[in-house]
This record gives structure tokens, sequence and C-alpha cells, in this order.
């Protein structure tokens, strides 16, 4: 699983609180022992990244008294993270903490509903994600979407061959583009090659020029149906996923097509967990 280092986690530390806490410090409750508790307010969550908040506490002197898993589901109203110490340590970690949490559990959760969703008409089916992530959030995105259930379609650029128009416009024909491919297979013999399509009629020709998977890119929901049935009997060894505009309110409908994957950006750009912060004197 991809760790979130020592030096990130300082750096959430550093945006928020370079110089400690003005308020606390003034009103000379620094060293008043005090507990930290989490909880999700009125909704259950999919846990994620309960581990890094932990390291958090512990970076900034607190001592953990307890937390829960990542990838667990956390019942409302249920406290999933505690740790007392100093109100000046308190102060200084449990906002930077409580957004963490709120991205992190929000992208498992939407991604654990919707996975839920498309398994519930299609038991084989995975949820991949895409590289479109908000930017300096991928480390905590791709935690949280495994969390919830479902997998990375691409880290990045790379590790994965997948072909754009805007590849294909270098060839002039599509001779030059099918003897591209080729010797791509030759140099890369352990990558399958993926080619994104617009049409059936452009995903029949690329199955035949040598595409492993197609990526078919914001077919209306009937010609998709219709396309996968022709490609499962003319291609049965490709590949197929169904990329563009899906989202947990049609994932059910795009999961009915047939396709091996559903490929999406939703869950990144899902609405935050509602996390309870509750800070006491001991």
């Amino acid at each position: 699983m991809l760790m979130i280092f020592q030096n990130e986690l300082e750096a959430m530390l550093n945006e928020d609180a370079p110089y400690g806490d003005l308020t606390t410090s003034s009103l000379g409750i620094d060293t008043k022992p005090a507990l930290l508790a989490f909880a999700s307010r009125k909704l259950p969550i999919m846990a994620s990244c309960i581990e890094e908040a932990a390291a958090l506490c512990r970076l900034n002197s607190l001592d953990v008294k307890s937390y829960q898993k990542s990838g667990t589901i956390i019942d409302s109203n249920t406290v999933f993270l505690e740790a007392h110490g100093e109100a000046k340590d308190i102060h200084n970690i449990y906002k930077t903490i409580q957004n963490l949490l709120d991205y992190a559990c929000g992208v498992a959760t939407y991604t654990h509903h919707m996975v839920n969703a498309a398994k519930s008409v299609n038991p084989q089916i995975s949820v991949a994600t895409t590289r479109k992530m908000i930017p300096l959030t991928k480390k905590i995105a791709v935690k949280s979407v495994f969390f919830g259930g479902g997998i990375i379609h691409r880290l990045g650029l790379s590790e994965s061959i997948l072909i754009f128009d805007t590849h294909r416009v270098f060839f002039q024909n599509d001779l030059q583009l099918a003897d591209a491919i080729r010797q791509a297979k030759i140099s890369n013999p352990e990558k399958k090659i993926v080619i994104e399509a617009i049409s059936e009629q452009e995903a029949v020709k690329f199955a035949d020029i040598g595409a492993d998977i197609l990526q078919l890119e914001k077919f209306p929901l009937e010609r998709l149906s219709e396309t996968v049935a022709h490609l499962r009997a003319k291609y049965p060894g490709t590949k197929l996923l169904a990329t563009g505009g899906i989202h947990i309110d049609n994932v059910i409908a795009y999961a009915q097509s047939g396709v091996d994957a559903i490929v999406t950006s939703a869950p990144y750009y899902a609405n935050p967990a509602d996390i309870k912060v509750r800070v006491e004197p001991l």
C-alpha cells in the first residue's frame, strides 16, 4: 500500500501552523491536559488515512489512545480516533487531521458506494479511477480509492500504454499506427496496449490492429450495450472499459452494459465526509 512519508505529514502540519497556535498561547492554556476525539457526525463512512491521522498526532507529541483501521466502515457518532496531550499540541494539529480525514474518508465512502452499486448488477466488474486527481492529493486519493474497494486505472504516464487521438494524429494512416503498435508490443512485452475509441467503428478498427484493451469513451448507454455485445462476439479476448461522465447516479446503468471495468474520476470530487472533532480538558 502506498505510504505517506513523515516529511509529507510534517508538510501538512507546517502549512497550517508553522509557528504554533497564537490563540491557545495567548489564552495561557498551552500546557493544560486535554483529550482529542474524532467521530463520523451523521452518516456511516468508509475509513481512510486513519493511520496517517494517528501518525500526525504522534508527530505533535500526542499519545494515541485508540483508532480503528482504514478500510472499515465507521458508524455514525462512533469515535474512531482518540489521543491526549497538552492543549497547545492538540490545537496545533486537529484541523489538519480533520481536513485530511474529511477528504480521504469522503473519497473512500463514495468509492465504496460506487463499487457496491456496480457489483450489484455485474459482480465481476471493477471500478477504476483515473489520474485526473486534484494536484498534490495523489497519495491520499489513491489510498482512499483502494480502501473504498476500487482500483487505479492509471497512476501516471510511466507505467502504462494508453493511446489517445492526441497520439494518433502523428501517424498518416492506420498502417503506420498498426506498425507502431507492433513495435510497442515488442519493446514492452509485459504491457497491454490500451486505445481509446469514441465509436464502434473505431473500436473495431483498433481491435483489428492490436489493441488489448479498448477504452470506450463517452458512448451513449444504448450504443454502449450494443457495441459491447458486438465486440464480445468478434474479439472475446479484448477487455472493454467504459469511460466518460460516469458517477454514482449512473454507474449501475453503465455496469449493466457488460464492460469489464468502469473508469471514473468522480470519487476524487466527492463531498467530504462530515467528521466531528471533540476537544475537552482532562
